[in-house]
């Protein structure tokens, strides 16, 4: 496991919706979100709520990762 598995496990989250939530967050609202990842309102308002408990560190780290992750794979299609 990589070190962004093991901070999305302790919050109890699934990396694909994490990937979706990240990306997401920056250009639209909760409702939005969840349309384009394909989940409920209430699954965003649980990422939103588990990503503010945790540490600054954490939250900056999975959000660098995660957003460059998703641009190597679309840079890759």
């Amino acid at each position: 496991m990589s070190l962004v598995d093991d901070i999305l496990s302790e919050y109890s989250l699934t990396r694909e919706i994490a990937e979706d939530y990240v990306d997401a967050i920056v250009r639209m609202n909760q409702k939005d979100t969840a349309e384009a990842a394909g989940v409920s309102k209430e699954t965003i308002r649980k990422y939103k709520n588990k990503f503010k408990e945790m540490k600054a560190t954490e939250r900056a780290f999975l959000i660098s990762k995660l957003m460059r992750e998703r641009s190597q794979k679309e840079f890759v299609r």
